[in-house]
């Protein structure tokens, strides 16, 4: 496992999950093994900020969604359990519901959605 993974290794896992090539499952393992442990999401812009326990990197922002100023527990629960959907898909059913917000801790095996008022929902990760 790498200390410091570089923009390309980061980007060429990212590249493999936007394609479809690689489930979640793997997106995570593969994130874990260039030495990532974890990342936040601005669901707005889509803007990924990769973590590990020395560096991290941003990416671009993506997109320009508005979230909902109204929180939906039960539509961001569903959009998790649909964690198949293309990530642009998967972030707009996100801000739809009013999540600003998340981080995925792939040591912790855990992710928490962070809702346009604070509120959060913590989920296990099936890994």
């Amino acid at each position: 496992m790498n200390n410091k993974p570089t923009e390309k290794d980061v980007h060429e896992v990212i590249e493999r999950r936007s394609t479809g090539k690689t489930s979640f499952v793997e997106f995570l393992e593969e994130l874990h093994t260039i030495g990532i442990n974890q990342y936040d999401i601005d669901v707005a812009t889509g803007r990924a900020t990769y973590k590990t326990e020395i560096s991290e990197l941003k990416t671009e922002p993506q997109v320009n969604f508005v979230i909902s100023n109204q929180f939906n527990r039960n539509q961001a629960l569903q959009t998790i359990a649909n964690i198949t959907l293309p990530f642009l898909d998967f972030l707009k059913e996100m801000a739809n519901a009013g999540i600003a917000s998340y981080n995925v801790n792939i040591n912790e095996k855990k992710a928490v959605y962070v809702g346009i008022n604070g509120e959060q929902i913590v989920e296990p990760l099936q890994l």
